[in-house]
């Protein structure tokens, strides 16, 4: 079946099974736009039988959110486009998995943080840069502590430091890490053996996993939010953001 294409992205659908694979370049920097069409996408499909979603992006998952985006004027529909995708993404009736290689970072590790299920290349790398743009990566802030424990959690957001696929599949960041070259053929194993499955004991048993996961984030997400924004009008971000767009025009 031919790809449903827009800005971005490309949603891939063979039965009950579908891929949304992220096309923003090789590193896949998202930028509002695209966040907004991809939840539009997801909440058109969100109710016809669909057994698995894999988000993926090549040759890297996704580098996060475009940092000109971070600014004090796009802060709000920034936060509200990269949180509706989320929301989409814990709201639609499959399992939901992230297929990830090469870079995971910021918004992208928030994405993959949102899926049922990460499968990642041993060489992958994953983290949450944020802080060194003096801000911080909501969503994370909220279900990473309890995917890893507190104290893992607080040791990568508050450095940024990026692990590997193999640190990420030990912290239980991930379900699976496997070499690069087979990581394709393993997410396909195992939505293929979802297609074998009570597709009802399916979808009951992840949207009963997922509840909590959700109740956590639709509980919380408005007040990271703030205090994201109390960050937005202090010169620390403004000045981080303005350096690294100085860096990147050299």
């Amino acid at each position: 079946m031919s790809p449903k294409r827009d800005r971005g992205y490309a949603l891939i659908r063979r039965g009950e099974a579908a891929t949304l694979s992220l096309r923003r370049g090789s590193a896949n920097v998202l930028d509002i736009a695209t966040l907004e069409a991809m939840s539009a996408e997801l909440s058109r499909i969100g109710e016809e039988l669909l057994r698995s979603l894999v988000v993926t992006g090549e040759p890297h998952f996704c580098a996060g959110v475009a940092v000109e985006d971070h600014v004090p004027g796009k802060i709000d529909a920034m936060l509200a486009a990269m949180h509706g995708f989320l929301r989409a993404l814990l709201a639609i009736r499959a399992v939901t998995i992230a297929r990830v290689s090469g870079a995971c970072l910021g918004g992208g590790a928030e994405i993959a943080l949102a899926c049922d299920l990460v499968f990642t290349a041993e060489d992958a790398r994953i983290g949450f840069p944020e802080i060194g743009l003096a801000c911080f990566p909501p969503a994370a802030a909220i279900l990473l502590p309890e995917m890893i424990g507190g104290t893992v959690a607080a040791e990568w957001l508050l450095t940024g430091r990026r692990v590997s696929g193999r640190e990420a599949a030990r912290s239980g960041f991930a379900a699976r890490a496997v070499p690069a070259a087979r990581l394709e053929s393993e997410v396909e194993e195992f939505v293929a053996e979802l297609q074998t499955r009570s597709h009802a004991a399916v979808a009951e048993t992840s949207a009963l996993l997922r509840s909590r996961k959700k109740a956590r984030f639709d509980g919380s997400i408005g007040d990271a939010e703030e205090a994201y924004r109390r960050l937005a009008a202090t010169p620390d971000l403004a000045e981080a953001v303005a350096e690294f767009m100085a860096r990147k025009r050299k």
